[in-house]
């Protein structure tokens, strides 16, 4: 057979012989043989693309096994709040001016708008004022005629104006969504506050307008694979949950040809629905797929939040409690009632679903780890269920991990110390918890098999060659604007600070054939071998030869998916 494609002098990573082949040959979408540059070129005919790597790298192509692809319409579809600090002794009103400027100019500029949207405000800004965060009546003197919706960076929390509640038909007689949180003020009347799950979906569903059209989500999702997905290498994606607007966005994509990216994505068990839910989840399993391309085989829950809805194994610090008016045996809660979710875990188990939970806090992981043990103790196989982040975990559940085959789909780029550490997370957690955040190489040296990923666009940057870098270094990158203060400062273990950083080998793995694990395809994609579906990068350096503080600025020169070559 001829080849349609032949990519030679390079250096080809390959588990089992690791940099010493050069060169690929590529046929009807699959790869044909990888050896020598002599026996690639045998295999080309008249009409054979030939590429040469000058010696640099050729990867199998990426896999980001948690991100949100489909959040990237709001990239550009709504007015970005990132990145505004509060800085030291600024007063609450002062800072929520500062914030919520960028937003009455973008109401003001856009007059015919018929719902303000917003994103990336940060909670954590307000976690330990006495005054807590901002109302509806703060969002009302910005804009008070439409309604305006805010979601906060990590979208646990989504902050509304008094327009907002009265279209949601969200009044004082609202039940608050059990395990979550919709303050009041003295008259009962929710204060434009929802956080968590329950509380979001709550205002959600009932404000239509708050989701993004099919036809928005498409022009979503067809940005994210050219400005993002290819730049970055990426081949395939785990999409942690889509509405069913994005749903029908991403089948319509599969089916018509556009969609250019394996993706996967997830259901998401809603604390609002009735527990039949995951019955009809069940019932519908594999309705929406499409071929090899788009599946949905999971099942998302969050089993915590953020902040000081961590859902901790011990209080947080105790001067943290006390300026936020918490008592100091307070640990944060559980998303669900454990004994509910070990149902619905089996329900999904006994339908073939893989379960997908967010952890954050140790106390969290353990939660799911009960729910795993309960559907094996009931004679269900765990179908490659998966904890994502794990920012703290016990080290018996590191164990527990490994024996239970529990797939932790982590965000290498996380475990740094900066200044959001230093100001936010040490106040919190303490500095031990907070410099053992993320024990990626614990959980790889137990066995259990971590697959990364980086919760795009929550963490604004979806580069797996800085993902690679910090998750070898766990330092600051140079490029930070706080690197000097922070430069050298390893998170880990204090007695073994590097027992969390990986090697090269074991980084690109878990870009590659770890994500692919997590995604089923495995057998697909995330390796260079003769069968294979021919997904891979070729990098513009050699990366055995980059420093592993310089990694990140390492470029995907070309992507290939399925043979097709996407960039470069």
């Amino acid at each position: 057979m001829k080849a349609d494609l032949i990519i030679k002098n390079g250096k080809v990573f390959n588990k089992e012989a690791l940099w010493e082949h050069t060169a690929i040959a590529v046929a009807g979408g699959k790869i044909l043989t990888v050896g020598t540059d002599a026996e690639a070129v045998s295999s080309a005919g008249p009409d054979t693309e030939v590429i040469d790597a000058h010696g640099n790298s050729i990867l199998p192509g990426f896999i980001d096994s948690h991100l949100h692809a489909t959040m990237c319409a709001e990239l550009y579809l709504t007015k970005l709040i990132y990145d505004i600090t509060r800085e030291e002794k600024e007063s609450r009103e002062a800072y929520i001016g500062k914030m919520l400027a960028p937003v009455k100019a973008y109401a003001e500029e856009n007059p015919d708008m018929p719902v303000v949207r917003a994103t990336g405000w940060n909670p954590a800004f307000f976690q330990t004022d006495p005054e807590g965060p901002p109302t509806r009546e703060d969002v009302d003197k910005i804009c008070s005629d439409r309604p305006v919706i805010l979601r906060s960076y990590d979208h646990h929390s989504i902050l509304v104006n008094t327009k907002a509640l009265e279209m949601a038909g969200i009044d004082a007689h609202t039940p608050t969504p059990r395990m979550g949180e919709m303050p009041r003020d003295e008259q009962g009347m929710p204060t434009g506050l929802f956080q968590e799950l329950s509380a979001t979906c709550l205002l959600l569903d009932s404000l239509k307008e708050a989701d993004f059209s099919v036809e928005e989500y498409i022009e979503g999702i067809g940005k994210f694979q050219e400005e993002h997905a290819f730049p970055c290498g990426l081949v395939g994606i785990f999409d942690a949950y889509a509405t069913p607007n994005a749903i029908k966005a991403y089948r319509s994509m599969a089916m018509d040809g556009s969609l250019k990216i394996r993706v996967r994505t997830a259901h998401l068990a809603d604390l609002s629905k009735p527990f039949s839910q995951f019955q009809q989840m069940v019932d519908e399993k594999g309705k929406y797929d499409v071929g090899d391309i788009f599946k949905i085989e999971t099942v998302k829950f969050f089993c915590d939040g953020g902040g000081f809805t961590f859902y901790m194994n011990e209080p947080f610090e105790k001067e943290a409690l006390a300026e936020a008016g918490l008592t100091e045996d307070y640990r944060g809660f559980p998303q669900w009632p454990e004994e509910e979710m070990k149902e619905a875990c089996l329900v999904l188990a006994k339908g073939g679903y893989q379960i997908h939970m967010h952890c954050m806090g140790d106390g969290a992981v353990k939660q799911a780890l009960n729910c795993y043990e309960y559907i094996e103790q009931n004679g269900v196989n765990g179908k490659r269920n998966t904890i994502a982040h794990i920012m703290c975990i016990a080290e018996d559940d590191i164990k527990r991990m490994a024996d239970l085959n529990i797939v932790g789909s982590v965000q290498p780029t996380w475990p740094v110390i900066d200044a959001f550490t230093d100001c936010l997370m040490i106040p919190l957690l303490g500095r031990k918890r907070s410099y053992e955040q993320y024990p990626i190489g614990r959980l790889v040296k137990a066995g259990a098999t971590a697959a990364a990923g980086t919760d795009f666009p929550i963490v604004p940057d979806l580069n797996p060659m800085m993902g690679m870098q910090i998750g070898m270094t766990r330092t600051i990158p140079k490029e930070a604007p706080d690197y000097e203060k922070y430069k050298g400062i390893i998170s880990g273990l204090e007695e073994d600070p590097r027992s969390d950083c990986l090697e090269l080998e074991e980084m690109i793995e878990s870009y590659t054939l770890s994500g692919a694990y997590q995604m089923f395809a495995e057998e697909i994609t995330g390796t260079i071998e003769a069968g294979k579906c021919a997904d891979m990068v070729i990098l513009d350096s050699d990366i055995t030869s980059v420093a592993p503080m310089d990694i990140g600025k390492i470029k995907v020169d070309t992507v290939i998916f399925k043979g097709e070559k996407v960039k470069g």
